[in-house]
C-alpha cells in the first residue's frame, strides 16, 4: 500500500489580509493579482482569491481577502519570493493598503 499523499507535494502561499484598515479591492484585483500572475508565471501553478464574509452572527471576518499561491516546490516558492521581481510585487502592496499581511506557508497534505 502505498502513501498516495505523498507523492505529489504542492505548497501553499495564502496571504492573509486584516479587515481593518484601508483596502482597495478593486486594485488588488484589476492590478496587483495580474502583476503577480504574469511576473511569477513561471513559478505559480495556480492562483486564488478568497473574500471573507461575515459570519453567521454578523460578526466581520477575520481578514478580508486571503490570496492562496500554488506553487510545486519550496524552490518554486523561494525563486519567487527572492527572484528579480520580488521588490516589485512586495513594493506594489501599498498601492491598494496600508495593512501589512501576514503570511503563511503550507504543504498540501490531503
Amino acid at each position: 500500500m502505498t502513501d498516495t499523499h505523498k507523492e505529489t507535494t504542492m505548497i501553499v502561499v495564502s496571504v492573509l489580509y486584516e479587515s481593518a484598515g484601508r483596502f482597495d479591492e478593486d486594485y488588488y484585483l484589476d492590478q496587483h493579482m495580474p502583476l503577480v500572475r504574469e511576473r511569477w508565471k513561471a513559478e505559480l501553478s495556480g492562483t486564488r482569491v478568497l473574500k471573507g464574509m461575515p459570519g453567521p452572527d454578523g460578526s466581520p471576518p477575520p481578514f478580508i481577502i486571503v490570496a492562496e499561491l500554488s506553487f510545486a516546490t519550496m524552490g518554486d516558492v523561494q525563486q519567487a519570493m527572492t527572484g528579480p521581481h520580488a521588490a516589485e510585487i512586495f513594493g506594489d502592496v501599498a498601492n491598494f493598503t496600508d495593512a501589512k499581511p501576514k503570511q503563511m506557508i503550507s504543504e498540501v497534505i490531503g
